[in-house]
């Protein structure tokens, strides 16, 4: 069955006549024939996003169309995505979907087709398959970040022409910024020691470079936005790309997952293999990540931590569901993973302590938060992340 977009008659295409005239002229110049669009539907339920059926080649395409304004208020997308896809054409092991071509307010890529995902795996998988297709994973994002560093000017060039003025760098470090204030009025509503957390805050970019490898990052590398068939993985969804430190990224594993609907527990014993396979993919690039790599993981922990003092604020007043929880077992998680990094790493400590204090109150404050567990990797008898019920439909 064909969705119609948000707002579309019954039974009206999800393109225009135009829409399709551009995106077939974009298809023809990439495949060098003429090509039209037999068909056209809404992809993932998303009304921005629509799977081409193409006559002449026996194919298909997605196409994307630039919204006026994106997910959360922010209006970067396109062009990050635009910017990011045609810079990783480049890269030989094809970690993400082909771009075929682009106007100014749509771009055309290769359909990945039908696969799964590591969603799929964590949330309905044996153990086995999660904690090969989480190995699999940090292979993806080592491939991609290993390719990509060294070529700075490259990137950087791609992103003058489509994504200018936004900066160049990840989404995170602006969210970092936007949060700082945020983080620390919940900090002094409750009371909690503040004294050189705001210099440790402000350290936190510094940090992060200081691991001396920057390259492309995702910026958003959930689980749901990975795609495997027959043994090959791929990532996709770039909106919130930039250039900087590739412990962003990486931090998926650890935090876990900290823009994710597809939240739930990541024990050690999956996450920790999936780590050391990350290593070993920039390794085998002859990319080595130094001493101060730890730190820059526990910075990155941090950063999100920050990022999120808006909705730690909102958490005092309310809980509220999201995906696969709610929120406040999110937070606890997230705010666990910084203050453990930060006790091995030590780099941090003032905003350590002052997490801790945080950590210990709102644990009071909600003693029947749980954080669940991916049903795959799930110890008998434990609290299970929910799936929700578009999940399956909509994958």
């Amino acid at each position: 069955m064909t969705d119609t977009p948000a707002g579309s008659p019954a039974g009206s295409p999800p393109l225009s006549a135009a829409e399709i005239s551009t995106a077939e002229s974009l298809l023809a110049e990439a495949l060098g024939k003429q090509v039209s669009v037999s068909s056209s539907e809404k992809f993932l339920n998303r009304s921005h996003i629509v799977r081409l059926r193409l006559a002449g080649c026996d194919g298909s395409a997605i196409l994307k169309r630039r919204r006026s304004e994106d997910f959360g208020g922010r209006v970067r997308g396109f062009g990050a995505e635009l910017a990011a896809l045609a810079f990783l054409n480049a890269e030989e092991t094809a970690v993400a979907p082909r771009l075929l071509g682009a106007s100014p307010d749509m771009l055309v890529m290769e359909d990945l087709g039908p696969g799964s995902s590591l969603a799929h795996t964590l949330l309905a998988g044996d153990r086995d398959r999660a904690e090969a297709d989480l190995i699999a994973y940090a292979r993806a994002l080592g491939s991609m970040h290993s390719w990509s560093i060294g070529r700075t000017s490259e990137f950087e060039a791609l992103w003058a022409r489509h994504a200018a003025p936004a900066p160049a760098e990840p989404e995170l470090l602006e969210r970092v910024t936007e949060g700082t204030e945020p983080f620390l009025a919940v900090a002094a509503r409750l009371g909690l020691p503040l004294q050189g957390v705001a210099d440790e805050i402000a350290s936190l970019p510094a940090l992060l470079r200081a691991c001396g490898h920057s390259g492309l990052v995702h910026g958003d590398p959930c689980p749901d936005n990975t795609h495997t068939a027959d043994g090959k993985w791929r990532i996709f969804d770039f909106e919130t790309a930039g250039w900087g430190p590739i412990a962003l990224d990486v931090v998926y594993l650890l935090a876990p997952f900290p823009s994710c609907w597809c939240f739930a527990s990541l024990p050690a014993s999956a996450a920790e293999p999936a780590l050391r396979a990350y290593r070993d993919q920039l390794a085998r690039a002859g990319v080595h990540l130094g001493p101060s790599w730890d730190a820059a993981l526990t910075a990155a922990l941090a950063a999100w931590a920050v990022a999120r003092g808006a909705g730690i604020g909102r958490a005092l007043d309310a809980d509220r569901d999201w995906g696969t929880t709610t929120v406040r077992p999110r937070l606890l998680a997230w705010l666990r993973s910084f203050i453990d990094a930060e006790a091995a790493t030590g780099v941090l400590p003032r905003l350590r302590s002052l997490t801790e204090a945080l950590h210990s109150e709102l644990a009071d404050r909600w003693p029947s938060t749980v954080v669940p567990s991916y049903p795959a990797l799930a110890a008998p008898g434990a609290p299970l992340a929910a799936v929700p019920d578009w999940w399956e439909s909509g994958s």
